[in-house]
């Protein structure tokens, strides 16, 4: 039960990580383009709540050495490749800066910090 419930706010908070993102970077840079209605934009809060639940243990276990090393630091890197990851999968998001990854995966992983609390 605890899972659906990790599911169910992960799917809301992702959500409201990608309208603050939309909000932040497509007025500030003119980069974050999510296209598409509200069905879409909760597909897309799943898709990235499920890659993270499912593909960021896998990839912390294997960058392990490097998170070590930089103290931390490359979960950023691991962040972005998630984000990445993710645009992939779906259409409806475009991100082309890398300063706009940079600053969208750190807005996701604290949101997705949130989910972890509960």
């Amino acid at each position: 039960m605890n899972f659906f419930r990790k599911i169910f706010f992960g799917i809301i908070f992702n959500s409201l990580a990608i309208l603050l993102c939309q909000a932040l970077f497509n007025n500030l840079l003119n980069d974050f383009y999510f296209q598409g209605d509200f069905s879409q934009l909760l597909i897309l809060a799943l898709v990235i709540t499920l890659v993270n639940f499912f593909i960021k243990p896998i990839l912390r276990l294997i960058f392990l050495p490097f998170i070590w090393i930089t103290l931390g630091l490359f979960s950023f890197v691991i962040n972005i490749i998630i984000l990445k990851l993710v645009t992939c999968f779906t259409a409806s998001l475009l991100i082309q800066l890398p300063l706009t990854w940079f600053a969208a995966s750190m807005i996701l992983s604290i949101f997705n910090s949130l989910i972890h609390k509960l």
